[in-house]
């Protein structure tokens, strides 16, 4: 269930994974956006304001308002997990790994799903650690993947990567902006 989220706040858990499946009219949506999406959407927003940006940045098609409600309730749980008022948000579509090698993010903790196609590969082990066994994300899950940015993570934030592609990946990551 959802709650599993809030377990990204113990100190032995680097990943927290909710997983779950698309409704219908989401998952189509999203399959369709492959083709339609023509520009990666990013930008710094609170979750209030995404309705009324996402709604002419992306393309007219049926489910377009239940992607668009899935994708704000996602940013709004993210953020009041995350305790901020503005989110760094990136959907995108990709032909080709982003990033193919294991690495770890210099940040405090990022929200990863993937709404169409592979998702995102991980493993426990340190990054110079190849033989660990890697372990991928499905379509869909909503994993929260703490970077080197989280208070004594520097050694231990989850080491992940972009899968090998066969077919397109729609991609959304959302990322906790606070303001001083």
């Amino acid at each position: 269930s959802v709650e599993v989220l809030t377990e990204i706040f113990s100190a032995d858990v680097n990943l927290a994974v909710w997983q779950r499946s698309l409704a219908p009219a989401v998952a189509s949506y999203s399959q369709q956006l492959l083709s339609l999406l023509r520009l990666p959407l990013q930008h710094f927003i609170s979750p209030e304001q995404l309705p009324d940006y996402l709604q002419p940045a992306l393309p007219d098609a049926p489910g377009k308002d239940e992607f668009i409600a899935d994708l704000t309730l996602i940013a709004q749980m993210f953020a009041c997990l995350m305790e901020c008022q503005q989110l760094g948000l990136r959907l995108k579509v990709l032909n080709q790994a982003m990033c193919p090698r294991f690495h770890t993010d210099h940040l405090c903790c990022r929200l990863v799903t993937t709404y169409h196609g592979p998702a995102t590969e991980w493993h426990a082990g340190a990054l110079t650690d190849n033989n660990a066994r890697v372990q991928q994300l499905q379509q869909a899950d909503v994993a929260l993947l703490k970077g080197s940015g989280w208070e004594n993570m520097a050694t231990y934030a989850i080491s992940h990567r972009s899968p090998a592609l066969a077919e397109p990946r729609l991609l959304l990551t959302l990322d906790p902006v606070w303001q001083d």
